[in-house]
């Protein structure tokens, strides 16, 4: 199988990077681009196995634009090829299940390993997109009586909110319904006594939210891979 990949970034040479690194793995380059107007129509009417993306393309998002139109795309696997370590857009990236999260601080070969990892179905040994599933999977109670009233799924949404994770991105993520999603909020504001969301991950944060690491090389988080 010869993996059809793209790649959108807003940088010309980090385009080009990718670009000479896939033709030297003997992928087949679908293209690169540099803005959304230019990709949908290719998602559209090309065949794509591996989708390489920035986080930010100007003024776009590209968490928010996968999380609206994933279904659409099923076939397709988004590796996150980014500058940004930031925990918050690992945690988004895990929520609409991205293959992979890699910083641009890494070597070209991870990319590559991870573009070959499509053809096996198999995510990549280090990935942080299994860890932090996982992460958000096995939340521990949080300290004090508060928080030992919040039951497991309260305590995931929590901790989905204390990384700043919309209800929509937090519904995916747990495999639950929006309005179930609304439901866990108001339980958890009501219990913590905190007057909206952000109080609420504050208050996580404050009493025992465990930190999922990065190492801005390594990408090594707190947890296990699943």
């Amino acid at each position: 199988m010869v993996l059809r990949v793209s790649c959108i970034d807003g940088n010309t040479l980090c385009l080009l990077g990718v670009q000479k690194a896939c033709e030297h793995a003997q992928f087949q380059w679908v293209g690169g681009f540099q803005s959304f107007a230019e990709l949908e129509p290719i998602l559209v009417s090309q065949s794509i196995d591996v989708l390489i993306s920035e986080i930010k393309i100007g003024k776009d998002d590209m968490l928010d634009y996968w999380h609206e139109h994933s279904n659409r795309h099923v076939e397709i696997k988004l590796i996150l090829h980014t500058y940004n370590g930031n925990p918050t857009h690992i945690a988004r990236a895990a929520s609409c299940d991205a293959w992979d999260y890699i910083t641009k601080r890494q070597s070209t070969r991870r990319l590559i390993d991870s573009c070959n990892s499509v053809s096996q179905q198999n995510r990549p040994n280090g990935s942080i997109i299994p860890i932090a599933k996982q992460f958000f999977r096995s939340v521990p109670e949080y300290q004090g009586p508060q928080g030992k009233s919040l039951t497991p799924k309260e305590r995931q949404v929590l901790a989905h909110l204390a990384f700043g994770l919309s209800n929509r991105e937090v519904s995916t993520s747990m495999g639950i319904s929006l309005e179930t999603v609304k439901e866990h909020v108001q339980n958890i504001l009501r219990k913590l006594k905190t007057k909206d969301r952000t109080a609420a991950a504050v208050w996580a944060i404050r009493n025992g939210l465990p930190k999922l690491n990065v190492d801005p090389i390594g990408l090594i988080a707190d947890g296990h891979a699943e």
